[in-house]
């Protein structure tokens, strides 16, 4: 898989064709996720439950922003043991799914959610692990251009509602400072410094997808490190932020892979000035 190409084009796809997938699609992401995903810690044991479109209604209400379940044919869901970091991987691991998926042609999209436990129990699954991570995935519809779905289907949503959905997306140098928070100087001539590896890198950053594009981190160039904040966001419950540091984690790591033939990240890190209130360091890279 070319990951530089196929985040540059990844879109959450929100409305599919009514076809269902094969069973052999869920074959493959279980395969996938046995022998080839991407893992932040492979020492955390996790699980993959797919089912259908036969459970949309089963789980709306449990899963789904504002109750409102994506109409696709499958979802997977990715079940974790409990670990400091289970969150943080199971973003990491859906996301290098979906981007398998996407390279074959298929649609992906987050499901968001908040009650673990509810989601098990209206499916009826039996594990001591927990739901990390919801898939929705099928073959893609055309989108019409200029929609939402939320805007189709929930016509009384709030002017506060509305302005947390349409938050505009950050572009890489948007996410990006140098030594300390907030520090836009010479983030240019840092970014050429490191050449390709490091562009490419925050380009595939700023193209992940975010609970209702938040993108509520930043990158600190420093020390021959790329670190990894975190930034508070009063829409962005534990749960999301963990997924979406797990995917812009994975977007790094991946397409830094073929320029350092390594895409380790350490969790923690420097200390970082100018950090707003209930900022924290995630993790770092090298560059």
């Amino acid at each position: 898989m070319n990951y530089s190409l196929v985040i540059e084009d990844r879109k959450s796809t929100r409305e599919y064709k009514k076809k269902a997938v094969g069973a052999d699609v869920g074959d493959a992401i279980r395969a996938y996720h046995d022998n080839g995903c991407m893992r932040l810690f492979p020492e955390i044991n996790t699980e993959i439950f797919i089912t259908g479109s036969e459970d949309k209604e089963k789980l709306e209400g449990a899963a789904g922003y504002k109750e409102f379940i994506a109409g696709s044919p499958s979802y997977m869901l990715l079940l974790t043991e409990p670990h400091e970091y289970s969150g943080i991987n199971a973003g990491y691991m859906a996301e290098d799914i979906s981007l398998m998926l996407i390279d074959k042609g298929y649609g992906v999209c987050f499901v968001t959610f908040s009650d673990s436990d509810a989601v098990k129990r209206v499916i009826g699954i039996e594990s001591e692990k927990e739901v990390a991570a919801i898939l929705a995935f099928g073959n893609p519809e055309r989108a019409r251009k200029k929609m939402h779905v939320n805007l189709l289907t929930m016509a009384g949503i709030s002017f506060r509602e509305k302005q947390q959905y349409f938050a505009p997306k950050k572009g890489a140098l948007d996410l990006a400072y140098v030594d300390r928070f907030g520090n836009k100087d010479d983030v240019d001539e840092q970014i050429d410094f490191y050449g390709d590896l490091l562009w490419e890198s925050l380009l595939a950053a700023s193209n992940s997808p975010s609970y209702m594009n938040r993108q509520p981190y930043a990158f600190i160039i420093k020390e021959h490190r790329l670190i990894l904040v975190s930034v508070p966001d009063k829409w962005t419950d534990d749960i999301d932020k963990d997924l979406n540091l797990g995917v812009v984690m994975q977007h790094v790591a991946a397409v830094a892979l073929p320029y350092n033939g390594s895409a380790k990240w350490t969790m923690g890190g420097q200390d970082v000035e100018g950090l707003p209130e209930g900022g924290k360091v995630i993790a770092e890279f090298e560059i």
